[in-house]
């Protein structure tokens, strides 16, 4: 039987799950229905992306008993409240990063996920796409030695964009684009002995840019950077005592490059089969299957693990949001 996917709002990232999982259709996901604030918004993108519902409140959504998996992409203050009312209404939930605003909240609601037998997964596309276990077997490997540093960098001019710049929604560098340089440490270099960094402010007290500094107990060190103003290198670098890994758009590559110290290059490459969105709608759909409340490739003790990180960065840099 077809897995009945659901998408909750129908702004920018909602579109590029909508087009995903209309090329799906073969591989048992079914484009069941699209929820916004209004029904003729919800209506464009469904009949854009052949979906079969246009409901104009989340609520109808919820109260809809056919839908089994609903995907999140509202603004990350949001995140809780929606995907709570998900999983009270007996929906599998595939939430849009960070899965909420904290770690407390993501306690309570992988909690909730639990006693209802229900899945519940942060879609931080990273962690899904197939070039991280290639990534992780070449680093086995020791293709370039013991990895000694990382450097890793994430910023786009999107500061004028309300849910960036608004502290009600959540908005600033960290939360929406300095999750993914963690993600890649966390991906390489596992869990870090030491975290600090520092931040500038926008007028509204977001975080603008910031620089965050982890070391290992292996003495590895990575030094991140995210931003809003200014577009960076968006480039990921792994220095190994042999080398180094070159990864461009690391947040959603289709590949990287070993650069040894003797040798030639070597290209690993992974094209996405359609967007990139596809493997976390993939692994998704294989754990509801199996009866899973997790994904192996993001569990729920990793999504806590970077949510409690970005809890201490913001401790350190006295920034909250007003709903906290």
């Amino acid at each position: 039987m077809a897995l009945k996917f659901a998408i909750l709002t129908a702004g920018n990232i909602a579109t590029h799950m909508a087009q995903t999982v209309s090329q799906m259709k073969d591989e048992g996901i079914e484009c069941y229905a699209i929820a916004a604030r209004s029904t003729e918004r919800a209506a464009v993108l469904a009949k854009r992306c052949g979906f079969a519902i246009a409901y104009g409140s989340y609520e109808a959504l919820f109260e809809d008993e056919h839908v089994d998996l609903v995907y999140i992409g509202s603004p990350h203050s949001h995140h809780y409240e929606h995907a709570k009312a998900a999983l009270e209404h007996g929906k599998h939930v595939l939430c849009e990063k960070p899965m909420t605003v904290n770690e407390a909240q993501a306690k309570e609601l992988f909690a909730l996920a639990k006693e209802r037998g229900l899945l519940l997964v942060e879609a931080t596309w990273t962690r899904f796409m197939p070039f991280v276990p290639a990534l992780q077997e070449v680093l086995k490997s020791g293709a370039i030695g013991e990895i000694e540093t990382l450097t890793c960098s994430f910023g786009v001019p999107v500061a004028k964009k309300e849910r960036i710049a608004q502290p009600e929604l959540a908005g600033g560098a960290l939360l929406d684009l300095g999750i993914y340089p963690l993600t890649m440490a966390a991906i390489a270099l596992g869990e870090p002995k030491e975290i600090c960094g520092v931040c500038t402010k926008t007028d509204l007290g977001v975080d603008a840019q910031n620089s965050i500094s982890l070391s290992y107990e292996s003495g590895a060190v990575a030094c991140l950077t995210s931003g809003i103003h200014a577009q960076l290198d968006n480039c990921a670098v792994l220095y190994g005592t042999c080398g180094k890994i070159v990864i461009p758009h690391f947040w959603h590559a289709d590949g990287f490059t070993v650069y040894p110290a003797e040798g030639e290059p070597k290209e690993y490459s992974f094209p996405h089969d359609f967007t990139g969105y596809e493997y976390e709608v993939r692994c998704a759909a294989k754990a509801i299957a199996q009866g899973q409340t997790e994904c192996p490739e993001l569990p729920h003790a990793e999504t806590l693990r970077i949510l409690h990180q970005m809890d201490t960065l913001r401790k350190a840099w006295g920034l909250s949001y007003p709903f906290e």
